[in-house]
C-alpha cells in the first residue's frame, strides 16, 4: 500500500509517497481502508518542525491520527460485526500515527459507526475538532442572546464553533481573513463577520456590542489577534484560548486576567474525543479553526 510520509521537517514538499507492506491486524485489532484522512493544524505544526518542544515525533514518520473509512479485516478476539462497515477511528496521538496511508490499523475499542448519509471527509473532519468544539461551549457557558466572538473563525474549528454558538441561541460575531473566509463564516450562522486584517476590527465589535464587548470569547488565532479579541472580552466575561495560529497563545497575565476581569483559560480541559478523553493544560500548540 502507498503512504505519505514526511521523511524530512518542513513544507508540503517533505510529504513524500512510499510503498509498504499492507498492514495485519493484531488481537483486538482491525484493518480500515480510508477514504478520508483528517488534517490538523498541530499536523502541520508537527510537520514544520515547531512542535519539537511539545510532541516526540521525529522524521521519518507517517502523520495523520484519524481517519474514516471500510473495516476489511479483523484479527483475533474481534467479533464478524464490524466487517464491512463504515467508520471513523482514531489511529494515535496527535501529529501522526499512520493515518495519511491507503490502509490503518485500528483499536476495535476505538471504532465508531459512521451514520447513514454522513460522508467520510465530514466524518473524518468531526473525529476531533466536533468534540472539541462542543467541549469549548460547554465549558463557555455559552447563553441564549449572549454575544460570542470567535476568532480563527473560518476554519475547520471556527465553522463549528460558530454553528454551535448560533444553535445555542447567542449572537455570534466571526473574524478572520479574507473575504472567502468571511462569507462562509455568515453561511455559517454568523450575525457579523469581520476580517481582522483590517484596522479598527475590535472597534466594530466595540459597536455592535453597544460599547460592552462580547460575553464569550473563542480564541482560536492567539499571538496579537488574541490579545486584542482579549481586550474587547466584556467585564466578567469568559475568554477561552485554543488555537496558535498567530504563533502562540495571547499574553495575557494573571493579574490583566484579574483586573478586567473575565474569566480567562488557556486550552481549558475539555473532551478531545470521542470517547471522553481529556486535553491536558499546558501551552503545547494544538490544532487551530
Amino acid at each position: 500500500m502507498l503512504v505519505a510520509e514526511v521523511g524530512r521537517f518542513g513544507g508540503p514538499e517533505v510529504l513524500t509517497a512510499r510503498q509498504v507492506p499492507d498492514p495485519v491486524a493484531g488481537p483486538g485489532q482491525v484493518v480500515v481502508r480510508t477514504s478520508a484522512a483528517d488534517v490538523l493544524f498541530v499536523d502541520v505544526m508537527i510537520r514544520s518542525g515547531r512542535g519539537v518542544n511539545f510532541f516526540p515525533l521525529r522524521p521519518p514518520y507517517v502523520p495523520g491520527n484519524g481517519v474514516a473509512g471500510q473495516v476489511i479485516s479483523g484479527g483475533d478476539e474481534v467479533g464478524s460485526s464490524w466487517a464491512g462497515r463504515a467508520v471513523v477511528a482514531h489511529t494515535g496521538g496527535p501529529g501522526g500515527s499512520g493515518g495519511y496511508a491507503e490502509q490503518a490499523v485500528v483499536a476495535v475499542g476505538d471504532l465508531i459507526a459512521v451514520p447513514p448519509g454522513l460522508r467520510p471527509p465530514e466524518a473524518a473532519a468531526l473525529l476531533h475538532d466536533g468534540s472539541t468544539a462542543v467541549g469549548l461551549l460547554d465549558r463557555a457557558g455559552v447563553r441564549p442572546g449572549e454575544w460570542v466572538l470567535i476568532t480563527a473563525a473560518g476554519g475547520g474549528m471556527g465553522v463549528l464553533l460558530v454553528q454551535l454558538a448560533r444553535a445555542a441561541g447567542s449572537r455570534v460575531i466571526g473574524a478572520a481573513r479574507g473575504r472567502a473566509k468571511l462569507h462562509l463564516i455568515r453561511h455559517a450562522g454568523a450575525e457579523a463577520a469581520l476580517d481582522y486584517s483590517e484596522p479598527g476590527w475590535t472597534r466594530l465589535v466595540r459597536e455592535l456590542t453597544a460599547g460592552g464587548g462580547a460575553g464569550v470569547v473563542l480564541d482560536g488565532a492567539g499571538g496579537s489577534l488574541g490579545r486584542a479579541a482579549f481586550e474587547v472580552t466584556a467585564p466578567g466575561g469568559r475568554f477561552s484560548a485554543h488555537g496558535v495560529s498567530g504563533g502562540g497563545f495571547a499574553a495575557i497575565t494573571p493579574q490583566e486576567a484579574g483586573q478586567r476581569p473575565p474569566r480567562a483559560g488557556h486550552r481549558p480541559d475539555v473532551p478531545a474525543g470521542p470517547r471522553g478523553g481529556r486535553a491536558r493544560r499546558d501551552r503545547g500548540p494544538r490544532h487551530r479553526g
